[in-house]
C-alpha cells in the first residue's frame, strides 16, 4: 500500500534533517507512538487496533501510562506474529475476503515486512483529509516534512483545546498545510494568520476542526511550488475504504490561475482582500475532479458558469451588468472570466471579446429610435445555441451597421476556425464582457 511507501520517505527525510539512522520500527517507537497515542486523546483513529481497542474500553480501564504502554505491547506482537491485514497494516486488505475493502486483494504473493506494517502508520497520518471525505497522499519532500512538524501543533493545540474531539490528524492535516503554506505564516505565531476552523456542537460542547476544502489545499500547494506538478494518492481509509487512485496536481497551471486572477482584478479595480482560495467554488467535487486524471485548469471549473453556455444541458442565461463598481457580483465575474481566459489560453482571442463587446454595446445604444431595437438584436446574438446560429446572426449587423464591418468580419473568422470545445468558453465571455461593458 502507498502509505507504507510514503511513510518511509519521511522517515528517511526526518533521518537526513536529525542526523539519524532510525528503522522504521525505531521511528514507530521513538517519535511516532509517543506523539500520537502516549496520551488518552489519540491524535489518530487506527480501527480495530490495540489502541482503538483501549480507547473503546477507557470507561472501564482508564487510559493509564501503563495501560497505553500493554496497547503497544500488543500491537508489536500482532505486528510480529500475524499476517498483515487493514486492522495494522494500514491501507491493506481486510482480514476476511468479504470484508469491505477497495481493489487490496491481489493473487501476487507480495511479501510485506514488519518495517512496511510499521510506516504504513506513519504514512496514513500524512494523508490530508479534504472536504468529500477524502485523503490526499502527497510525494513531496516540502509537503511531508511541513506535515509532520505540523503534527506536534496539533498535539500543542490539543492541549489549548479542552473540549476539542480527538482523531483528527488527517483533517488537522488539511488545515496546516494552508496555513504553513500561507505567505504570511509565521511559526512564532503559528494560528496567528489562519485560526482552525472550530464547530463546536451546541448541544455538548465538544469541538471539532472543519474539513478543509479541496480548492484551498491546491492553492496553497501551488504557492509553495509553483513551477512543478506533483504526483499524489487519493482514497479514504474508514469501515469501506475507497480508492480513487493516482493524480497529478498541475501546480503550475494552479498558480497561473491565481495570477491571472491577480492581474484582472487589479486593472479593473476590484481586487479583493479575500485571497482566491476563499472566493473560489468549484461546479466539481473532489472526487469528480480526479476522475479527469489530473488536477488543473478544467478541473476548476467555476460553480455555475456553466448556466451561461450555450449547448448542452446550459440554460444559456445572460449575465446581469453590475450596479456599479462595488457591485459583489463584479469579484464573481472576475472569477469567471479568469478561468475562460486561461482555458482558452489566446491573447488576440481575448482581446478580440473585449473588442466586439464594446462595438456591440455600441450599436445597442445608438439613437432612442432604434435603441430597443438593436439592444434586442445584440441580446440574439449572445444567445446563439451553436457556431452555425451565431455567425448567421452576425450576418444582420453587417447589414445594420457598416462602421463596424471590419470587426465583425474578424469575429465572424475567428468563431469560423475556432474548436468547436472553445465556442461556448468563446461565447460566454463575450456575453459577459458585454454585461460589463453596458455597465460602465
Amino acid at each position: 500500500m502507498y502509505t507504507a511507501y510514503i511513510g518511509k520517505r519521511l522517515i528517511e527525510l526526518v533521518n537526513q534533517r536529525e542526523g539519524k539512522a532510525r528503522t522504521a520500527k525505531e521511528f514507530f517507537d521513538e517519535v511516532y507512538v509517543p506523539l500520537f497515542f502516549m496520551n488518552e486523546r489519540y491524535l489518530q483513529h487506527v480501527n480495530n487496533s490495540k489502541f482503538d481497542q483501549a480507547y473503546k474500553q477507557k470507561k472501564k480501564t482508564p487510559l493509564t501510562s501503563e495501560t497505553l504502554a500493554n496497547a503497544l505491547a500488543g500491537q508489536h506482537e500482532k505486528i510480529l506474529s500475524d499476517a498483515p491485514d487493514g486492522s495494522f497494516f494500514l491501507g491493506g486488505a481486510a482480514a476476511e475476503a468479504s470484508a469491505g475493502t477497495s481493489g487490496q486483494v491481489s493473487d501476487l504473493a507480495l511479501p510485506t515486512t514488519e518495517h512496511d506494517v510499521y510506516a504504513s502508520w506513519v504514512g496514513a497520518a500524512l494523508g490530508v483529509g479534504v472536504s468529500g471525505g477524502l485523503n490526499i497522499l502527497i510525494d513531496s519532500n516540502e509537503v511531508l516534512l511541513a506535515l509532520f512538524d505540523g503534527w506536534y501543533r496539533y498535539r500543542e493545540y490539543m492541549a489549548q483545546t479542552p473540549n476539542l474531539k480527538p482523531h483528527q490528524v488527517n483533517t488537522w492535516n488539511g488545515y496546516w498545510i494552508t496555513n504553513v503554506f500561507d505567505g504570511f505564516f509565521d511559526p512564532t505565531y503559528p494560528f496567528a494568520n489562519r485560526i482552525p476552523d472550530i464547530r463546536t456542537d451546541p448541544s455538548t460542547g465538544a469541538a471539532s476542526i472543519g474539513t478543509t476544502s479541496w480548492i484551498k489545499v491546491i492553492f496553497a500547494l501551488s504557492e509553495k511550488m509553483p513551477k512543478r506538478s506533483v504526483n499524489t494518492y487519493v482514497y479514504s481509509l474508514s469501515q469501506m475504504n475507497t480508492t480513487i487512485g493516482f493524480v497529478s496536481m498541475e501546480l503550475p497551471a494552479v498558480r497561473y490561475l491565481n495570477e491571472l486572477y491577480r492581474k484582472i482584478s487589479r486593472e479593473r479595480g476590484v481586487l479583493s482582500t479575500d485571497s482566491l482560495d476563499t472566493l473560489y467554488d468549484t461546479a466539481l467535487g473532489f472526487q469528480k475532479a480526479c476522475e479527469l486524471g489530473k488536477i488543473g485548469i478544467p478541473a476548476l471549473e467555476p460553480k455555475q458558469l456553466r448556466e451561461y453556455m450555450p449547448g448542452g444541458s446550459g440554460s444559456n442565461k445572460s449575465f446581469k451588468p453590475p450596479k456599479d463598481q462595488d457591485d459583489p457580483i463584479i469579484i464573481t465575474y472576475t472569477i469567471y472570466q479568469t478561468w475562460i481566459i486561461a482555458m482558452l489560453n489566446n491573447q488576440q482571442l481575448i482581446d478580440l471579446t473585449t473588442k466586439v463587446a464594446a462595438t456591440l454595446h455600441g450599436f445597442s445604444s445608438q439613437g432612442d429610435r432604434g435603441k430597443k431595437v438593436n439592444s434586442s438584436a445584440v441580446d440574439k446574438l449572445l444567445e446563439s445555441k451553436n457556431r452555425r446560429e451565431f455567425i448567421e446572426k452576425l450576418a444582420d449587423f453587417v447589414e445594420s451597421d457598416k462602421v463596424n464591418v471590419d470587426t465583425f468580419d474578424e469575429l465572424a473568422n475567428t468563431v469560423t476556425l475556432m474548436p468547436t470545445t472553445d465556442i461556448p468558453l468563446f461565447m460566454a465571455l463575450l456575453k459577459l464582457k458585454y454585461a460589463v461593458a453596458k455597465s460602465k
